[in-house]
């Protein structure tokens, strides 16, 4: 009898980063943004919740990256 083992490539791979939330995450400012502009009557108020909105986006984007930056690393050695 004559025995074949298999050959398993197994490839170990790090934590993915998660796309779907940094594009959750780049659509609410555009969405408040628009809402604000449907909703909030044109002055200085309206401009401020629109800069906090942007701002806010920001802040949500940089800690994405933060949470996933071993995953971006891990991907950027594998180029």
């Amino acid at each position: 009898m004559i025995r074949r083992e298999r050959s398993v490539r197994c490839e170990v791979r790090g934590p993915r980063p998660t796309w779907w939330l940094l594009y959750v995450i780049a659509a609410l400012p555009v969405t408040a943004v628009g809402l604000l502009e449907i909703f909030v009557d044109a002055g200085a108020l309206r401009q401020i919740l629109e800069a906090l909105a942007v701002i806010g986006g920001f802040g949500l984007i940089a800690l994405w990256r933060r949470s996933n930056r071993i995953a971006l690393d891990i991907g950027r050695r594998h180029l």
